[in-house]
């Protein structure tokens, strides 16, 4: 089977994937509308691109260096718990018409990109998976590319797909359901952060 379309079927094995970006993801979907959601998505599948091309391309020391870690660890963390207190204290907001002169779909970015970039898991997440590749596949590099190429596309898809339906099933959802869903949120997150933290302290303390 061709690397692409090998790594195309691979990426379905994240259609459960249930990280933090997947719950802000649909949080951003149902409140603020799926052009929005978007650019969340794509934020997330770029720091994800990151983490890809620069394993890849054999940076990956840079990234396992202490001090790295520890500092990307500290900004996950912080960025979580603001993330929390912020879904925690928001108000319902439901965007039926996305204004006209509403367009700063750069913040979303961003969002997703920093949510997903600032997460310690994320580089282990795709170190792991290139060493298995590695191992299990006689790949050269040309073709690992290949296959990143078609497992990232996958993996996006996917977000796109959670995002699209998350905003057309909003008009079932109530004032009541997004401040839940707000929350759950919320406590989600600042489990992620306990859990950051946690590692912080049994690697650096």
């Amino acid at each position: 089977m061709p690397p692409f379309i090998n790594g195309l079927l691979f990426g379905f094995l994240f259609l459960f994937s249930l990280g933090p970006a997947f719950f802000a993801l649909i949080q951003t979907s149902i409140q603020h509308g799926f052009r929005k959601a978007i650019f969340f998505a794509i934020g997330i599948s770029i720091a994800d691109v990151l983490f890809v091309v620069v394993i890849l391309f054999g940076l990956a020391k840079a990234f396992e260096t202490d001090g790295f870690k520890f500092w990307i660890a500290v900004f996950g963390s912080i960025m979580l718990i603001c993330y929390a207190i912020y879904s925690w204290v928001k108000k319902p907001v439901f965007q039926e018409v996305e204004l006209a002169n509403d367009v700063n779909y750069l913040k979303y970015f961003l969002k997703g990109f920093l949510l997903n970039g600032l997460n310690p898991f994320i580089v282990i997440f795709w170190a792991t998976w290139i060493s298995t590749v590695a191992v299990n596949f006689d790949y050269k590099f040309f073709q690992q590319v290949q296959f990143f190429v078609g497992m990232l596309a996958t993996i996006l898809s996917l977000d796109l797909i959670k995002a699209f339906i998350a905003n057309k099933l909003k008009h079932m959802i109530t004032v009541r359901f997004v401040r839940t869903m707000n929350r759950a949120v919320a406590i989600l997150m600042l489990v992620f952060a306990v859990r950051i933290i946690y590692y912080l302290f049994e690697n650096y303390a």
